[in-house]
């Protein structure tokens, strides 16, 4: 009588299915041995897939056979596909108890491995498993993308979701006692006043459990706005659609805490190192010698301190703190706007958007094709409750509508933004009148944010003066303006014609170091109006708000 070993399998997808289950197996398995006159030594069960032989079990079975080897003469199972779905690793395995004198087999599609035509047999039986197993895999694989474009998230739920049911039994996105602290984090992190760890230490105090690794990511997700991003696949592009899940967060919450991460914009009200109150041009000053930004210190003199600002050796460039800040006060001087110079500005850049607001007004078709299409997508809605249109062809066609309504409802909104941007450029220039007293009158960190509005990089002295390549050239303009009202003489008419064509061609752009919307250091035309979201964000000098 001849000793067997049995192994019956089965993977978690293949319980509920008939005749595959692990009593089944081993009955059919028991009842060949006792026909066929075979002594079972041991029997081994599986609950594991068969993608590869790092199996538990199998693992057990191994080690069993190779301290009985000399008892064992069969390892048998049910088919071909219990023992492995991966053709390759099969062949070894099998190689690998003959080593040990146990002949492997299947007893419901049994081969005789001694006979060489019998070995094309075992390579369908393998490989049809194999076959099978990359096909199911294709076809999960397919129907996760499928589900993700249509806006359904299928895989492990992120922090802050449990998974559950809708209506129709599919699975969904469902906010979990988690989904506070997600909340909590975007908003903190949007305030641009923490960083990511001191977040992270809010969050964990409260009973968070996360790692920062996994912190970091929960940020970049895109999940917690509502969007489901999918990666590129063969001939597919990455792409991110809208989910159907509850979102956490707005979308621009999102993207503003992106955008910090990303350091596209740098956090205010954080001071990364100390600076000295009586040094506020330490940084923005560079030496006229080897271009580095001059340092600020102070030397003991007889009865007191005297500061400086210096570059380091070679160059020893040394100017007094005293004479620089006096020769900083005298361009603030320059560039502070009295009453007239500020109503002449002002009326220039009025003048020039009204004219924009003229050119760009919405015609009548417009206002007809935002009402057409308000009812194609009332009446694409009635042809999907009726069953006259399937569920991808009213999300297509509903996309495409509300693409193109939104782009036109934004249209009607910039065209009613004119009048909040005329009054935006007229408090900011306000802010110009005694830009100089302001800036003594400030604290340290406001002065730095002055400084950085108005330089596009740093500056030098030339002559006890600050050079004039180094600023913005709308401010020179108004220097100009100042300085011509203050010696109250008449311009002649080229001067006139040359500023008003100057300065109605030069604009403003938005630049927000440290958060604050101040003064830009660049001088652009005023966009067209059909951009003037993009003027609306700007605030001159609000340094003090």
């Amino acid at each position: 009588m001849k000793n067997v070993v049995l192994y019956v399998r089965v993977s978690t997808d293949e319980q509920a299915d008939k005749g595959f289950s692990l009593r089944d197996q081993e009955q059919k398995l028991l009842n060949y041995c006792k026909l066929n006159n075979l002594n079972v030594f041991e029997l081994f069960k599986e609950d594991h897939s068969a993608k590869t032989f790092k199996r538990p079990e199998f693992k057990k079975l191994i080690t069993y056979c190779k301290k009985n080897t000399k008892l064992i003469d069969k390892l048998l199972f049910i088919k071909w596909d219990r023992f492995s779905r991966n053709t390759m690793e099969s062949y070894n395995m099998i190689n690998s108890f003959r080593d040990l004198g146990i002949m492997v087999n299947a007893i419901e599609q049994p081969l005789d491995l001694s006979v060489p035509e019998q070995g094309l047999m075992l390579a369908v039986y393998l490989s049809m498993p194999e076959v099978e197993n990359h096909r199911r895999s294709l076809n999960v694989k397919a129907g996760m993308r499928r589900a993700f474009k249509e806006g359904r998230y299928v895989v492990s739920p992120p922090k802050g979701y449990s998974m559950g049911r809708d209506d129709s039994k599919k699975p969904i996105l469902i906010p979990n006692q988690d989904a506070v602290f997600i909340q909590e984090a975007f908003e903190l992190m949007a305030s641009g006043i923490y960083s990511q760890k001191e977040v992270l230490g809010q969050l964990l105090k409260k009973g968070f459990k996360t790692s920062k690794s996994a912190f970091a990511r929960i940020l970049r997700n895109p999940i917690y706005c509502g969007d489901i991003y999918i990666s590129a696949y063969e001939d597919e592009k990455e792409m991110v659609v809208n989910g159907i899940h509850e979102p956490l967060i707005t979308k621009a919450i999102y993207k503003k805490v992106k955008s910090i991460i990303d350091g596209k914009k740098t956090q205010y009200g954080r001071t990364h190192k100390k600076i000295n109150d009586k040094s506020p041009l330490k940084d923005f000053v560079l030496c006229p010698k080897c271009n580095n930004p001059l340092l600020a210190s102070a030397s003991k003199g007889r009865s007191k301190y005297y500061s400086y600002y210096h570059c380091s050796k070679p160059c020893n460039t040394r100017y007094k703190a005293e004479d620089v800040e006096k020769w900083f006060q005298s361009f603030l001087g320059s560039i502070s706007l009295n009453q007239n110079a500020q109503q002449l500005l002002f009326a220039m850049i009025k003048e020039r958007i009204t004219n924009q607001t003229k050119l760009n007004r919405l015609s009548p078709k417009h206002y007809n094709t935002v009402k057409n299409l308000e009812d194609k997508i009332i009446k694409l809605q009635d042809l999907y409750i009726d069953g006259d249109i399937d569920r991808d062809g009213y999300f297509k066609a509903k996309d495409r509508y509300e693409n193109i309504f939104a782009e036109l409802k934004e249209k009607e909104t910039q065209q009613n933004k004119t009048k909040d941007i005329i009054n935006t450029y007229k408090e900011g220039l306000k802010k110009l009148n005694g830009i100089d007293s302001l800036f003594i009158s400030s604290e340290i960190d406001n002065k730095r944010k002055l400084l950085g509005s108005i330089f596009p990089e740093k500056f030098q002295f030339k002559n006890q003066e600050i050079r004039t390549e180094d600023i913005n050239p709308i401010l020179l303009k108004i220097s100009s303006i100042n300085k011509g009202l203050k010696r109250n003489k008449k311009r002649d008419k080229s001067n006139n014609s040359d500023l008003s064509h100057e300065v109605l061609k030069t604009g403003l752009e938005p630049v927000r170091p440290n958060g604050h919307w101040i003064l830009s250091p660049t001088c652009l035309p005023i966009p067209p109006l059909q951009h003037l979201d993009y003027i609306d964000v700007i605030k001159l000098v609000y340094i003090n708000e």
